[in-house]
């Protein structure tokens, strides 16, 4: 078991799941760049990490939306598995013990509004005994 940290995009919208037990639990597929600083003639390297999140972090996980920047910690297992033409194939799975989006790190996601000056204050006296 590996913990780690994942930062990519959404594949695809998170789909909500029961349980056996009826716990709720969110699932995602998120792709992450894992392109080194050498990248030789441009090509970018893409490993897919499934998400599975739990309880507070299902909810954060289920406000995201596609094509969203998402970052998750959590337990990280690899899976091996022979794909349908016959090759071995390896998966990724992320078991999440935090999940941050946008939407969760900023919730209502309202722009902030400054609110106007008041024009009723005195305007403040600047003359002051200090010589410069």
């Amino acid at each position: 078991m590996m913990l780690a940290n994942v930062y990519g995009r959404l594949a695809a919208d998170p789909t909500e799941k029961t349980t056996k037990t009826s716990k709720p639990m969110a699932l995602a597929n998120l792709a992450v760049d894992v392109t080194g600083q050498r990248a030789e003639d441009g090509d970018s390297e893409t490993l897919w990490v499934s998400l599975m999140a739990f309880w507070h972090q299902c909810e954060a996980l289920l406000r995201a939306e596609k094509g969203q920047m998402v970052a998750a910690i959590g337990k990280l297992t690899r899976s091996h598995y022979t794909g349908k033409d016959g090759t071995e194939r390896e998966s990724w799975t992320l078991l999440a013990e935090s999940v941050i989006t946008a939407k969760s790190a900023r919730p209502g996601a309202r722009k902030r509004q400054d609110p106007p000056p008041d024009r009723r204050a005195p305007a403040r006296d600047f003359d002051d005994a200090i010589d410069f």
